[in-house]
């Protein structure tokens, strides 16, 4: 079960208090007590027809009122950020640390290059078009000198301000995520990769903090 990872300190504190990255290494994505407070509503259920007409019989619901019902339990609607201008591999150039980034997706994909190979400037940029690249079976990579493990909340902290980067470099970026509303944002299906575990939470501490006091 998701946990958060805060030593006590109340959620929403360390949420207004800690920057975009470091909330990353205090809280997990996943934690429950977010609903209520980054977002409302809870993430869409794929359906499957046998399942979905065995609840319909459950509830006794004829089609047109369980579709109505099935809306009706995915409010507020969840957004998925798979779409320009919030996707990860939307073009919305930026620079982290002083390495120039074509987008959010580039700067993840770069992290798989050696630190001391200068192709991950290359890929960073842009230059070397979308290929999703491979670590080679690597469990660590190097970032300014640190070691870091691969899908770790440090891991999770980079990608947190790549994102932020990228929001605060493009005002129309920042007009799509507070359009959002209170939405829970996600990348398509549920997978184990911290991009798209952390870049989505990332956006929605973003607008938490962006958002009315």
């Amino acid at each position: 079960m998701a946990s958060t990872r805060n030593s006590g300190r109340p959620l929403r504190e360390t949420l207004r208090s800690r920057s975009v990255g470091e909330v990353c290494l205090f809280v997990d994505p996943g934690d429950p007590g977010l609903a209520g407070l980054l977002y409302e509503g809870r993430r869409a259920i794929v359906g499957e027809p046998r399942a979905d007409e065995l609840e319909a019989r459950t509830l006794k619901l004829g089609h047109a009122e369980y579709a109505a019902w099935r809306q009706q339990q995915r409010r507020p609607l969840n957004h998925m950020i798979s779409g320009a201008p919030l996707a990860s591999d939307a073009p919305t150039p930026f620079v982290l640390d002083g390495l120039a980034c074509h987008g959010v997706w580039w700067f993840y994909q770069c992290l798989k290059r050696l630190e001391t190979d200068p192709s991950r400037a290359l890929v960073a940029a842009g230059t070397s078009g979308r290929n999703r690249l491979r670590t080679g079976g690597r469990t660590t990579f190097a970032y300014r000198g640190e070691e870091i493990a691969v899908g770790s909340p440090a891991h999770g902290a980079l990608i947190a301000r790549a994102t932020e980067a990228k929001v605060l470099a493009h005002p129309h970026v920042r007009q799509a995520l507070m359009a959002t509303g209170t939405s829970l944002l996600w990348m398509g299906p549920a997978n184990a990769e911290a991009l798209g575990r952390y870049m989505p939470f990332a956006l929605m501490v973003l607008r938490f903090k962006l958002g009315p006091r």
